[in-house]
C-alpha cells in the first residue's frame, strides 16, 4: 500500500470520514493481529487487544500530528492494549500457567519463508521476538520500532543483534 494513500486516509479520518477510518482499519488489521499474537502469545487475546486498539485509535486519531507516523502509532496502541489485557488476565491466572515463550502466529502471508520465520520467532524470548517481528515481518525501521516499543534506537539495535544470534542458534539446533 502506498504510504501517501495511508496518510490521506489519516487526514480524511481526522476530518470525520468513516470510510477512510474503515480503510485504515482494514489495512492495519492483519499486521496488527500478527504483532499482537507475537506479543501476547494467544490469538484470542490478540484479537481482543487489536479491536480495543482500533477503538482507541478511533477516539485519538485527531491527536496524531504527523500522518506519516500512523504505522508507529497503530503498533504502539496495539502493544499497549496487549499489555493491558495481559495484566488483566494475570490478575485471574497464576503466572505459572502463562508460558510467554509459546506463540500462535496467525497467518497473514502464505509464503513458506515467512512461515518459517514466524515459527522461529515463536521460539525466541518475547522481547527479541517482538523486535524481529516488527523489523522483518512488518518492515518497520529502527526508528519506528523505537517509537513503538518506547525504547532508544540503540536498544532496538542491540535487541536485533541478540535476536538474530538467538534465531541463528535455533536454526542450527533444528538442523
Amino acid at each position: 500500500m502506498q504510504q501517501a494513500q495511508i496518510e490521506l486516509w489519516v487526514l480524511e479520518a481526522q476530518a470525520g470520514d468513516k470510510q477512510a477510518f474503515s480503510a485504515l482499519c482494514q489495512h492495519f488489521y492483519p499486521s496488527a493481529i500478527g504483532f499482537a499474537a507475537k506479543v501476547a502469545g494467544d490469538s484470542a487475546l490478540a484479537q481482543d487487544a487489536v479491536q480495543d486498539a482500533l477503538l482507541k485509535l478511533s477516539k485519538t486519531i485527531y491527536k496524531l500530528e504527523d500522518p506519516a507516523t500512523i504505522n508507529a502509532w497503530v503498533f504502539k496502541l496495539v502493544r499497549w492494549q496487549v499489555l493491558d489485557h495481559l495484566k488483566l488476565q494475570n490478575r485471574y491466572q497464576s503466572l505459572s500457567d502463562v508460558d510467554a515463550h509459546k506463540c500462535e502466529v496467525l497467518e497473514t502471508k502464505p509464503d513458506e519463508a515467512i512461515e518459517g520465520l514466524k515459527h522461529g520467532l515463536s521460539k525466541l524470548p518475547p522481547l527479541e521476538g517482538q523486535v524481529l517481528h516488527l523489523f522483518y515481518l512488518e518492515e518497520q525501521s529502527i526508528a519506528e520500532i523505537a517509537r513503538i516499543l518506547e525504547i532508544p534506537k540503540g536498544t532496538v539495535k542491540s535487541r536485533l543483534f541478540r535476536a538474530r544470534k538467538l534465531f541463528k542458534q535455533h536454526l542450527e539446533q533444528e538442523g
